[in-house]
């Protein structure tokens, strides 16, 4: 008479390969999580869909490549640039629908890196400037309604990330940028800190006058293995001189995400939700707006 239990045997072994796999992954601990690689080259991707003023829907999309360079014992070159889109469309049919590619600003920065304990404590301060790639079409050549998409597409390129890192996605504008990191490894528990001040400069008659921005974030993360779930709270002041941004002199936005490691290769998920005051709408806006963002990298 067969035995019941033998159809088991298999689901077992597979349920111990399994349960093995797991433990083996969460006991592997990587080396300064909260620090890039001395070498790297990533990129990511951001996401966002959201209505605007005047009943017209946007779909943005922003891929951005970043690179390291090790060029000293303690040096770093860093390279930062984008390539936003956005797409316009009235609600209610597709006539009118408009949309514009075009390229951010280059940021090159010369970082210096200092670890501590073990690798365990680092401290990154650098200098960078934006070159100048995103620069106004002719509105004589490519027509005014062309003009206002294209400024559309780089202001929807800062919102969707909160409004940081505005050297970037600044039309007409060369940018100093003064960077600065640190970040502590802990027992299955990482934290990490980021301040920057970019001074903007117009290159062009279009351009509006210089203007000071100041951003800061903080993030907590979890070792678990090849897994590290966090959230990251920033801040940004679109100018340090006067509010622009909706009446609001700064902005805030929650990101919940979970990188993954394994050997040399990174990657990075998270949704950035805009933040504001109680009373106001939770719904996407010029103001509040979210933004789904995927990475990934690989240290050499």
């Amino acid at each position: 008479m067969p035995t019941p239990h033998r159809p088991l045997v298999p689901r077992c072994r597979s349920a111990a390969w399994l349960i093995a796999t797991a433990l083996l992954l969460s006991g592997m601990r990587a080396g300064a999580q909260v620090r890039e690689p001395d070498n790297f080259l990533a990129t990511s991707v951001t996401f966002s869909s959201a209505p605007r003023p005047r009943q017209v829907s946007t779909r943005h999309v922003s891929p951005t490549i970043a690179a390291g360079l090790r060029v000293s014992e303690h040096g770093q070159l860093r390279l930062d640039w984008g390539l936003p889109y956005t797409a316009l469309k009235p609600d209610g049919g597709v006539e009118g629908s408009t949309s514009h590619l075009g390229s951010s600003n280059l940021l090159v920065g010369l970082h210096h890196v200092r670890t501590f304990a073990d690798d365990s404590l680092f401290v990154r301060i650098g200098a960078g400037v934006a070159l100048p790639l995103a620069r106004h079409e002719d509105a004589g050549v490519v027509g005014a309604r062309t003009v206002e998409t294209e400024g559309v597409n780089y202001a929807t390129a800062s919102a969707v990330r909160g409004l940081a890192d505005p050297w970037l996605w600044a039309l007409d504008t060369t940018s100093i940028v003064l960077p600065m990191a640190v970040g502590v490894d802990l027992p299955g528990f990482q934290l990490r800190a980021d301040v920057a001040l970019g001074m903007l400069m117009p290159v062009s008659r279009s351009a509006r006058d210089t203007h000071f921005v100041a951003q800061a974030s903080a993030e907590a993360s979890l070792g678990l293995g090849m897994l590290e779930p966090g959230v990251r709270a920033q801040v940004v002041s679109p100018r340090l001189t006067e509010a622009t941004w909706d009446g609001e002199d700064s902005q805030l936005s929650l990101e919940p995400f979970v990188r993954v490691r394994l050997g040399p290769a990174f990657a990075r998920a998270g949704v950035r939700i805009d933040l504001g005051v109680p009373e106001s709408s939770p719904t996407p806006s010029t103001s509040r707006m979210w933004a789904l963002g995927l990475g990934l990298g690989v240290a050499f």
